[in-house]
């Protein structure tokens, strides 16, 4: 039952490493780059769904093994703070790898700050609305 739930955060894991890992010369120039902090909101964005995506499986994945109706939730602290230190930390060791690995890429403690500020973001909206 792991996969079925939890893929979607999976996939955005992903996508996220694979857009971290680029070169910074192969990303396509557009106007939004120009957009001052633009990068800042990608990072917001990608750590605010991807918090997102993993309490909507916890939520789903609890349902079906607790048996609970479909309206009753079933996340508590515990979720929540799994969910933020999963991206958190997850946000920091792609930062680390863009340091150290990652050709044409560096680590910038505003990026670290951008997905942490979106992944507490998305469990405040998640816990408001969804839960």
């Amino acid at each position: 039952m792991f996969i079925k739930y939890f893929w979607p955060p999976i996939v955005w894991g992903i996508f996220i490493f694979i857009m971290s890992s680029f070169p910074g010369d192969d990303i396509p120039r557009t106007f939004l780059l120009n957009i001052p902090f633009f990068d800042k909101i990608i990072h917001f964005f990608f750590y605010f769904l991807l918090v997102i995506l993993i309490l909507h499986a916890n939520l789903k994945n609890n349902r079906f093994l607790v048996f609970r109706s479909k309206h009753e939730s079933v996340l508590n602290s515990r979720h929540f703070l799994s969910a933020f230190f999963l991206s958190f930390f997850y946000g920091v060791l792609l930062e680390v790898l863009q340091y150290f690995v990652f050709v044409m890429r560096s680590a910038d403690f505003l990026d670290i700050s951008a997905n942490a500020a979106g992944s507490f973001v998305g469990l405040v909206v998640f816990y408001v609305f969804c839960d």
